[in-house]
């Protein structure tokens, strides 16, 4: 199986898409753009143009996943990453959603890691109880390691509280220490997941506020 390579227009558009989902109507030229949310869709124009590299007629449920979204469902598959789900869906992207592409039956340890294989652009939506999710920390290392484009979120987080976080500082230190007194993972896995937070945070990204 052939597995499609992402060109630099490809990653512009979904981003695009990507801003547009989350409602995202203003974003200042920082490394990490910090925008807020309003009820407006400002880039609603540019989400015809993801349909450009892969149309809907040649799209089908076995082809390979082209975009994976790493999330913590308590805080956002509801919201955010079901909008940028359905916009991306919407263009004819084939994008990994595990609530929507997982099923009955499905070995989902397999299934996601070969999802994370098969996709060339990965979104990592950052939130309040993401590193409470030993599975969330996981595909986040495993994504860096398979080394394809990683877009983080900042969502009501900042990069700094994902940086310092090896140092035990920041909003995931907390959890990542009650990772650690539970004794339940390896002290080489949590610093492997560590290393891949402190890494993405200087990924160029946004970090979304709402201003409402």
């Amino acid at each position: 199986m052939v597995k499609e390579t992402l060109c630099f227009c490809n990653a512009q558009k979904y981003t695009a898409i990507l801003l547009s989902a989350a409602e995202i109507t203003t974003c200042g030229p920082s490394t990490q753009n910090t925008c807020s949310t309003s009820g407006g869709h400002a880039f609603d124009q540019i989400i015809p143009l993801a349909s450009a590299s892969v149309t809907s007629s040649s799209r089908t449920k076995h082809m390979p996943y082209q975009v994976f979204i790493n999330h913590c469902g308590q805080d956002v598959k509801e919201t955010l990453a079901s909008r940028i789900y359905n916009s991306l869906e919407g263009t004819g992207v084939r994008v990994f959603l595990d609530k929507t592409e997982l099923n009955h039956g499905d070995f989902f340890p397999l299934a996601i890691e070969a999802a994370m294989r098969s996709a060339s652009f990965h979104i990592a939506i950052f939130s309040e109880h993401y590193a409470q999710s030993p599975w969330c920390l996981a595909e986040l290392a495993f994504m860096i390691e398979i080394g394809e484009t990683i877009v983080p979120v900042f969502y009501h987080v900042e990069p700094f509280d994902l940086r310092w976080a090896i140092k035990g500082k920041g909003k995931y230190a907390d959890a990542l220490s009650e990772h650690e007194s539970k004794g339940r993972i390896a002290s080489e896995e949590l610093h492997r997941w560590k290393m891949a937070l402190h890494r993405v945070s200087f990924c160029h990204g946004y970090i979304i506020k709402n201003t409402e």
